[in-house]
């Protein structure tokens, strides 16, 4: 902490400003883009449940275990090291492109030519051709433009929200195409294939970085990387270790509901807490050096978080019955409560890992390390014993158990960091907090009195549409007053509140010419 003194050559509410509105902006074109992506996965999804069997999911799953755990282990973290360091040079873009190249190269030779091996330990022998496929994109990884990094320096996120969704739909598209074609699993793995291929030459189109090999500065990367590397050992423990459990213990047809059920239940996370990840760390960056700045930083911006993921989460935990009757089909039965469970357990984790980035730019890796290994020790034994005892329901509320303990953790060590008064830190979200408890309550309520109303087929359709409107309009309502009682208070209540206005200004049929008028005078 003592790196760390309150500046005071300038006034913070005057640099906030400017660094604000990029983070906003940037924060705003990530989610964006992760919110096409994911309309486009969940449209994927929606057809692909329908073509393919919950076993061929499963498989997918158990395959992509070992590849996610290699490639999360040698993860090298250099955008990270590249993002936070003051100036960059293009030989260290070099360096950490040749690195990137080696590292995808040795991990796809690896993978492709221990995919039999792997099948033989897995128990299923359609998994080594997988498991070569698989590798040969893997390698492919390695060919990306290294400009991509420096968009992120640049915050230049309307770029990479370009080459998020175009990689995207192409890999939609040829997955549907291959599913129609062949209703094989196959096409799970194939269509990232394809869309590779139009990955690589469009990153450069994007992002133009003429590649040179160069090893001058691995020393430097390699340095930041073994701490990469710590953290990434325990991310793999942590994120495949259900997907192994399920998958040894309860088999492949459960961990194929389990997969999708998680696909569904975590997209408030996936399109909401993730893609601002970046722009977020971006925006610490420039603020490490101003304790009162990154304060306000990271107090500000997990309200904001809050206020919007919370209503989302917990609605499609309420409504899971109506998803898994609409959304999946009679193939499906009982991954309603499947679907509840991982919503909240992803939307807990995510609360935890909002506060990684602060960990990161603030050189605090060994701490951050040292408490991961600490909470996934105690998370590993508690889900197997779960599934053991009580099978997929069992390791879900595990899950969700351990993901809210390493939350409150995970948060209180973020506070003694930056020396945030917990009341402080607290008034940004306890609104949220209570908005949703009435909501979920107000739902719950309305299911109840509708239950007699017509037979299932038809009132399924209605009765979610009527469960939604009335959690929306709940939460925000009660929001609202709870923050004109608490008398206006800055937050997310009044972000929101002017980003809405931001957003009628410049729908309204005036707004592009008047623009134009002000920026020629």
């Amino acid at each position: 902490m003592d790196a760390l003194q309150p500046s005071t050559s300038q006034d913070p509410s005057l640099a906030a400003p400017p660094t604000g509105r990029k983070i906003a902006m940037g924060a705003a074109f990530m989610v964006l883009g992760r919110l096409i992506t994911r309309c486009v996965s969940v449209v994927s999804t929606l057809i692909l449940v329908r073509l393919l069997v919950p076993e061929d999911f499963g498989l997918i799953a158990m395959a992509g275990v070992a590849v996610t755990l290699a490639e999360t282990l040698t993860a090298t973290g250099f955008a990270v090291a590249l993002v936070r360091r003051q100036t960059v040079d293009r030989t260290l873009y070099d360096t950490a492109w040749t690195m990137n190249l080696l590292r995808c190269l040795v991990l796809g030779g690896l993978i492709a030519a221990t995919a039999s091996w792997q099948a033989q330990w897995l128990g299923d022998a359609r998994l080594g051709p997988v498991m070569q496929v698989i590798a040969l994109t893997i390698a492919l990884d390695g060919l990306l433009s290294v400009g991509l990094i420096r968009l992120q320096r640049d915050m230049r996120f309307d770029l990479l929200f370009r080459q998020q969704v175009t990689f995207r739909l192409v890999a939609f598209l040829a997955t549907i195409v291959l599913a129609w074609a062949t209703q094989s699993y196959w096409c799970l793995v194939l269509g990232n294939l394809i869309a590779k291929f139009v990955a690589i030459p469009y990153s450069y189109w994007l992002a133009p970085h003429r590649p040179r090999a160069s090893l001058r500065d691995w020393r430097e990367l390699l340095h930041f990387s073994k701490w990469i590397f710590a953290h990434n050992l325990c991310t793999a423990a942590d994120g495949q270790a259900a997907t192994l459990v399920v998958g040894r213990i309860a088999g492949l047809p459960a961990l194929g509901v389990f997969n999708v059920s998680y696909q569904l239940g975590a997209t408030p996370v996936t399109e909401l807490a993730v893609p601002v990840r970046g722009p977020i760390y971006a925006g610490y960056a420039r603020a490490m050096h101003d304790l009162v700045l990154l304060r306000r930083q990271f107090s500000e911006g997990f309200g904001l978080l809050l206020a919007v993921l919370l209503p989302f989460s917990v609605g499609i935990a309420l409504v899971a019955p109506e998803i898994e009757y609409l959304a999946l089909g009679p193939r499906w039965a009982g991954a309603a409560t499947i679907i509840a469970l991982c919503t909240l357990f992803a939307m807990a984790d995510a609360v935890g890992h909002f506060t990684f980035n602060l960990f990161a730019v603030l050189d605090r890796l060994p701490r951050l390390v040292a408490i991961y290994a600490t909470m996934v020790t105690i998370r590993l034994p508690v889900v197997i014993l779960a599934t053991l005892e009580a099978g997929l329901v069992g390791m879900a509320t595990a899950m969700l158990a351990t993901a809210i303990l390493n939350a409150v953790i995970w948060q209180w060590q973020a506070l003694r960091l930056i020396g945030l008064p917990a009341a402080q830190f607290c008034a940004q979200f306890w609104r949220s907090l209570a908005a949703a408890a009435v909501m979920a309550c107000a739902v719950l309520v309305l299911r109840a009195l509708l239950s007699q109303a017509g037979g299932v087929e038809l009132a399924a359709p209605l009765l979610l549409c009527l469960l939604v409107a009335c959690g929306a309009a709940v939460h925000v309502g009660t929001q609202w007053l709870l923050w004109r009682w608490a008398g206006h208070p800055p937050g997310a209540e009044a972000q929101l509140q002017v980003f809405g206005a931001q957003i009628i200004r410049r729908l309204r049929p005036g707004h592009s010419a008047a623009a134009n008028i002000g920026a020629r005078k």
